[in-house]
């Protein structure tokens, strides 16, 4: 089974990722972007079990103080009815080396789970604000992936 987990940020604290980069958005004169959250992505592929995702979401990829986490079946979308509201994903491409999830392998056995897994690092921004598809396609491009070595779907 796989399972996306994405990191979020608990709401008494302050989402700094996003606030920078909504500053960057600014900084490209582009209006109609009101707010922007950041949240770290990951995908587990392998033989992992929903409650060895929790642990290894729960132990090693969140911070209990600030951040919570959701795990969803991988192939599960989200569906958005705000009009204001745009999700961006970005991914590595394929053969390209993440490093990121080659010492999450490892830290994932120091938890003592020793079973066969792939996983995969990304990013997720939510952009609140009207704003056309073309400006958000700009933004991606621009600041939030890097299009030789990174993949992204804007889910509007």
């Amino acid at each position: 089974m796989n399972f996306k987990i994405e990191i979020l940020t608990k709401k008494c604290f302050e989402n700094s990722r996003g606030k920078n980069m909504l500053s960057k958005i600014y900084s490209m004169h582009i209006n109609g972007i009101k707010k922007v959250e950041y949240s770290p992505l990951y995908v587990i592929g392998g033989n992992i079990s929903f409650d060895e995702a929790r642990i290894i979401a729960a132990d090693l990829l969140s911070d209990k103080i600030t951040e919570t986490y959701a795990i969803a079946e991988s192939d599960q979308h989200c569906k958005i009815s705000s009009p204001i509201l745009s999700m961006i994903e970005v991914w590595y491409k394929k053969n390209v080396t993440d490093t990121v999830s080659e010492s999450i392998i490892k830290a994932v056995k120091d938890l003592g789970i020793s079973k066969k897994f792939k996983i995969k690092t990304g990013h997720k921004y939510y952009l609140y604000g009207r704003i056309s598809k073309a400006v958000l396609s700009r933004i991606t491009t621009k600041l939030l992936a890097n299009t030789l070595i990174q993949e992204y779907k804007i889910i509007k």
